[in-house]
Parts: structure tokens; sequence; C-alpha cells
């Protein structure tokens, strides 16, 4: 049948009273199932302030929505039971109901397995092993969670629509055997990443150099983990890579040590050295980015060409901007300190030569 020939054979044999029953059953769950969704919702906040058993709340809050679907795709089928239509269709239309069900079904499970690991999982290893649960391993654990979840969605999916599951599962064994000789190197550096994870050699933050560079850690993968350079570049490392070297890992640091020399000109008085120190100290207290203490600044040497001022001062760090943070703060206490230089006629030196010409008498 076309679908104009479906379409009239609809309105033929269906009344207004079918039109009616099929719109007031949908209505009607759809109101239900809003109801219902304040009401698991209601409930689990009472679970929570009466027992305070975070399980109970996260198993009736997962079931919120699932919940509300449910009635409002129940609402839907019996409301297309009041109608007339091809059998053919009303097959398709009930398979494709019995899917939304399905998908229902691993919204809750994917709702309330999350929720578990990052409420609950993470909360009591941590306890137990006396020592904070990293971050990265709940985000891994959460997405290792949701694959799966929704794999199995997907098996029953395709076994509603009458796919032989184990011959699926069969051909995903043989082809996943060809896939993993194949890329030996990913599972490896998978292995690695959850080694990394678990043993946490260093951390999201930790300034970390090898072989192949240095730089924050910006992100710890399953495959790889990101490094910010020093020249702002991301370096990508493969976690099998990582595991097989000696890293040096400056772990937490909370502030980056900046350690600079500034040269001034030779014919510059003493009292405008003393200035210079002076100036340097002030804009580096007065910069909020910048710790207080410790704060270093004196007169190192006499240089080739330069009276030379050694200033060391600490940036405070933060976890995931630290290296913007630390190269605009650089930025702003050099300005601020050729701006002050400029105001007081104190002198940047640069690289000078003298020469003695000697003259034939």
């Amino acid at each position: 049948m076309t679908i104009t020939q479906i379409i009239t054979d609809i309105l033929t044999h269906n009344t207004l009273t079918n039109y009616i029953l099929f719109t007031l059953s949908i209505i009607l769950s759809v109101i239900i199932g809003k109801y219902a969704n304040a009401l698991i919702k209601r409930i689990a906040d009472k679970l929570h302030e009466k027992s305070g058993i975070e399980l109970d709340e996260l198993l009736v809050r997962a079931l919120s929505l699932p919940v509300a679907i449910a009635i409002i795709l129940t609402g839907f089928y019996f409301g297309v039971n009041f109608l007339y239509l091809p059998s053919s269709l009303k097959t398709t239309i009930n398979e494709g109901i019995l899917t939304a069900f399905i998908l229902c079904v691993v919204v809750f499970f994917d709702r309330f397995l999350n929720e578990l690991v990052e409420r609950y999982l993470a909360q009591t290893i941590s306890k137990r092993a006396k020592r904070e649960f990293d971050d990265q391993i709940v985000v891994i654990t959460k997405k290792l969670v949701r694959l799966v979840v929704w794999v199995v969605g997907l098996l029953l999916i395709l076994s509603n629509f009458g796919y032989d599951i184990k011959t699926l599962l069969a051909g995903l064994g043989i082809g996943g055997l060809a896939v993993a000789l194949a890329s030996q190197n990913l599972v490896s550096n998978l292995i690695a990443g959850l080694i990394i994870l678990t043993d946490r050699p260093f951390k999201i933050g930790n300034w970390v150099s090898f072989s192949g560079g240095s730089g924050i850690v910006e992100d710890i993968g399953i495959r790889s983990t990101k490094i910010r350079a020093t020249d702002n570049s991301i370096i990508v490392v493969p976690n099998s890579k990582l595991i097989d070297e000696i890293i040096q890992n400056v772990p937490s640091k909370n502030k980056w040590k900046v350690s600079t020399t500034i040269g001034i000109t030779y014919n510059t008085p003493v009292e405008k050295i003393k200035k210079a120190e002076e100036i340097i100290k002030n804009i580096l207290l007065e910069n909020p980015n910048v710790e207080d203490e410790p704060i270093t600044v004196y007169f190192k040497e006499f240089g080739d060409w330069s009276l030379n001022i050694q200033v060391v001062y600490y940036i405070k760090n933060s976890r995931y901007n630290g290296y913007q943070k630390y190269i605009s703060t650089i930025n702003e206490v050099n300005l601020k300190i050729k701006e002050e230089f400029d105001r007081e006629g104190i002198e940047f030196a640069f690289p000078t030569y003298t020469l003695y010409l000697k003259r034939d008498d």
C-alpha cells in the first residue's frame, strides 16, 4: 500500500469518537506523567531528609524521568489501539513503542549507575583507602559504565527488531579479536592509562618533565595524556610512553617560580639602583596573582655590560588555567616595570662594546 492509500484507509475506518479517545489518552498520560515525575522527586527529597540514605534517594530520583516517559508511552499505546490502523503500520508503531520502553530502562540505569559512581562509590573508596578518589577516575568510570549500559540497550533494541543477537555477538567477537591483534598499541595505551589513573604518578595541574618535553598536565585520558608546554602548545603523549619513562614531577604546585635578571646601565647612580629595587618589589606586592612571600629583589652582580638586578617571585597557580595565568602575570609585571623605569629615568642596558683605537704617530 502507498502512503496515500494508508491515509485514505485510516480516515475511512475511523470515526470522530476514535480520534477523541486517541487524543484524550495521550493528554491524560502526559498529565499523569508530569505529576508522577514531580511526585517521585518529592519522595526522593523526603527519603533523603528522613533517612539520609543516598542510595535510596539516587534510586528514586533516577526513576523520575523514565517513569514519566513510560506513562506517556503507555497512553500513546492505548491511544493507538483506539484507532483503526493497517496491521503492518500498527506492528511498526508497537515495535517503536517497545523500543522507546527499552530506552527508558537504559536511561534509568544510565542515570542511576552514573550517580552511584559519582556520589557513592567515590566516597566509599576514598574512606576505605584513606585518600582522595581522583576526579579523573570518576569521569572515566562513568564513561565506561555509560558505554556498557548503552551497548546492552542497543543489543536489546536490535533483538526487538528481529536480529539474532547470538550471531551478532559471535561476529563481534571474531571482529574484536582481529581489531585487538591489529591495535596492540591502543590496548597497551588503555592499560597504561588505567595504571596512571590508579597509581597516580602525577595529577592534573602538576608540572612534569620527560624526554619529549615538559609542561602542565591538563588532561589524563584512557589512551593519552595532554600536557601544556611552555610555548602554550599541547603535547599529546601516549600513556604507554609515560609509564615507561623516568618522569620528573613537581606535585600539586600551588605556585610557579619566576626567576629573571634585569640589567640597567652602568652609569645608573646608587640611589636609582635602590629605587629600581623598590619599584620592582612594589609592583610584585601589588599584583594579586603574585605570592606575597617570598619575593626576592637584589643587586646581584656587575655584568659584562649591565648592572644586574636579580628578581625571584612566585605566581599563584590555578588548576585549569595555570599556564594562562602564568604568562599573563609575567606580561603584566614586565610592562609595569618598563613603565615605572621610564617614568623614573632608569635605563635598561643592552650589549655595548668600547673600541680602543691605537693611533700611529
